[in-house]
């Protein structure tokens, strides 16, 4: 959850304005990485495969997330010389409830995706497709990665739970009141052990991943098996391993009774710093920085690596 206080203590005003200040840095940072992405495999019309139209979704899931961080922040009134009780700004109730329910469903939408794309992984490293995948599958894996985290949302949302909390939209009375316990079965039942074994699952399939390619490498000829495919897992890699890093670190302080609200800052602060891998997995791949060259000199550059398909 990205609002677990466990206390009755409020910051103060100056503090508040300080975190509210990071929230909008770091959603910047995430916004400008995740338009990066979308101009590059747009202007390389690199959606054609289905390796970059799953980047793609990642990327979708992170602006998500990172509107999610916004609207949860947004409507809480923090000009108010005491902020306890804290209260939100006139007229935006509506908007701390669909910034609630938005930090709760866009996680679950981005690790889903992480997921399919640990195990995309594993399966390119097992056998080679040249990015291919069949239609049907991707509608499929579609339709779970946005329908799955309905599974964890629904019970807040139908008791209309969702709402101020603390100093963040959440679930309503989360904290200090006679419905903690009730919000602890909540953290543990719609957060941290599916997390928890959702990134298991994603580490898992990372490692398997990382174990085939090490076998080959010393069993056969890389290059003569895999070809191009191998510039593209290892990339694709790069964002899952750092975003399953970060959950896992983040599910750990959860159960141990170590995440605060500045430890809560700080996992939002390396989930938003993850999205500049994703620009940056697609960059490493030197043909994509010849197709985004000005059109002269990316023929110019046509040859230097001497391989005939952009991807």
């Amino acid at each position: 959850m990205e609002n677990a206080t466990a206390n009755c203590s409020f910051p103060t005003v100056e503090r508040e304005k300080t975190v509210v200040i990071l929230y909008a840095v770091f959603a910047a940072i995430a916004f400008l990485s995740h338009t990066a992405t979308i101009i590059i495999i747009v202007r390389t019309k690199a959606y054609k495969l289905f390796r970059h139209r799953l980047t793609l979704y990642l990327t979708i899931g992170g602006m998500l997330r990172t509107m999610a961080y916004v609207l949860q922040v947004l409507p809480v009134n923090i000009d108010l010389p005491d902020m306890h009780p804290v209260t939100l700004r006139e007229g935006w109730e509506s908007v701390c409830v669909l910034g609630a329910l938005m930090i709760h469903y866009s996680p679950y939408f981005q690790t889903f995706t992480v997921l399919w794309t640990c195990y995309f992984v594993l399966k390119e490293t097992l056998s080679p497709t040249q990015g291919e995948f069949k239609l049907t599958r991707e509608i499929v894996g579609v339709s779970l990665v946005i329908l799955a985290p309905l599974l964890f949302i629904w019970e807040p949302f139908i008791t209309n739970s969702y709402g101020l909390s603390g100093t963040r939209c959440w679930i309503v009375n989360k904290d200090c009141s006679s419905r903690y316990r009730l919000s602890f079965i909540y953290e543990m039942t719609i957060n941290v052990v599916p997390n928890l074994l959702l990134t298991l699952v994603g580490l898992s399939l990372l490692l398997a991943a990382i174990i085939v390619l090490v076998r080959k490498f010393f069993a056969t000829d890389l290059e003569r098996y895999f070809g191009n495919a191998l510039r593209d897992i290892v990339p694709m890699g790069i964002y899952p391993t750092f975003y399953m890093l970060i959950l896992l670190a983040r599910m750990i302080a959860l159960t141990t009774g170590k995440y605060t609200n500045d430890v809560g800052l700080s996992f939002m602060t390396l989930t938003q710093l993850c999205s500049i891998t994703l620009p940056l997995s697609l960059l490493v791949r030197p043909r994509m920085i010849v197709t985004l060259l000005p059109k002269k000199v990316a023929a110019e550059e046509d040859v230097v690596d001497g391989y005939s398909t952009i991807f």
